[in-house]
């Protein structure tokens, strides 16, 4: 393919000759013919608001960091009016590093938790290195979920986390532990708070976001099982529903939360409660097991080169660049050439 995308393959269905593709600017339709693992779909009808962007795997690099020229892109978008949000798995805390770096002028809509907590942040102008916050919306684990889920995590011999407020609690009692702990923070650049017991912590602070339960790789998949005979129980359902878990996607540790939360539904929640966009004006980015329902809620679903299997068979479209190869800066500034990005300050009423 020439200037533009190359996509490595499609998910959208055949288009009507009223929307076929007209970016001869952009594509060139030999080139597509001459290469039958890449179909060209792009419509100059299709125009997108704003780009809801996964971190880990997608805008941050294998060194956990955000490239400078892609903060440059998104800068510069933003400037033109198009609107920027993230959503992410992580917790609100571990967020604060890549808003320092975008530095935006205004408040930047944030996913966290996998979508289980919505809010604004910006950098605090009178405290350096700080974030200001305005939560949105909250959908913590219940209480019984969260005291199951400590309980059982002690049964098999594994630490857990809590997600509260602004702050990660575990209570480490083994060199183990300890070292996950470590892991945690070498991962996220967030500090764990330490406590003797987790119980107190469920008594005392606000309902969790999320928790997690870490242990080595190999008991992943039995750890998850585990779990979802345990959370099971119809005492620990809401509205029938058992409490929604995620596989971490490094492989050694394990997500709980709410019946109703994912990030496919915190991004609803985000565009047409608090952002007025539909859905249909948003792209999303992903490339873990926890963006499917991101991605397909999205009007526009791009998977990673790097994305796992379930992403690639769902998403609208794959690109060919990873995320240490600035394949969201590079897919951004090919979709403004081509005309499909609203720059307008409408764009972020």
């Amino acid at each position: 393919l020439s200037s533009g995308f190359t996509i490595m393959s499609s998910n959208v269905g055949t288009m009507m000759p009223s929307a076929a593709v007209h970016l001869a600017q952009t594509f060139d339709v030999q080139d597509a013919i001459d290469e039958p693992m890449q179909t060209v779909v792009l419509s100059a009808t299709n125009t997108y608001r704003y780009v809801a962007l996964d971190l880990d795997g997608t805008l941050l690099n294998s060194e956990h960091q955000v490239s400078q020229s892609t903060i440059d892109c998104i800068r510069k978008l933003d400037e033109k009016g198009f609107g920027i949000m993230l959503a992410t798995g992580r917790a609100l805390k571990t967020v604060y590093e890549t808003i320092l770096a975008l530095n935006l002028p205004h408040p930047l809509p944030v996913v966290c938790s996998n979508g289980a907590l919505g809010v604004m942040c910006q950098p605090d102008d009178t405290q350096p290195n700080k974030v200001a916050v305005t939560r949105l919306f909250d959908t913590p684990v219940t209480k019984p979920v969260a005291e199951r889920t400590i309980t059982l995590a002690k049964e098999m011999g594994f630490l857990s986390q809590y997600y509260a407020d602004d702050d990660i609690f575990a209570d480490p009692t083994s060199e183990v532990d300890h070292q996950y702990v470590d892991l945690y923070k070498e991962l996220t650049g967030a500090n764990t708070i330490c406590v003797e017991n987790m119980m107190d912590i469920l008594e005392t602070k606000p309902l969790p976001s999320k928790q997690l339960v870490l242990f080595p790789k190999e008991d992943q998949d039995k750890t998850l099982e585990k779990f979802e005979q345990a959370l099971s129980e119809p005492n620990l359902l809401i509205d029938g529903k058992r409490a929604t878990l995620v596989r971490g996607y490094l492989g050694w540790f394990l997500e709980v939360l709410h019946p109703d939360v994912c990030k496919g539904n915190g991004l609803q929640q985000m565009c047409q409660k608090h952002l007025n966009v539909e859905l249909d004006a948003v792209i999303a980015f992903g490339d873990g097991d926890n963006d499917l329902e991101f991605i397909q809620m999205a009007g526009l679903g791009i998977g990673m080169s790097n994305a796992r299997p379930v992403i690639k068979d769902a998403a609208d479209l794959v690109i060919e660049f990873t995320n240490d190869e600035d394949g969201v800066r590079k897919t951004l500034e090919s979709m403004e050439e081509a005309g499909q990005l609203v720059l307008s300050a409408t764009a972020q009423s």
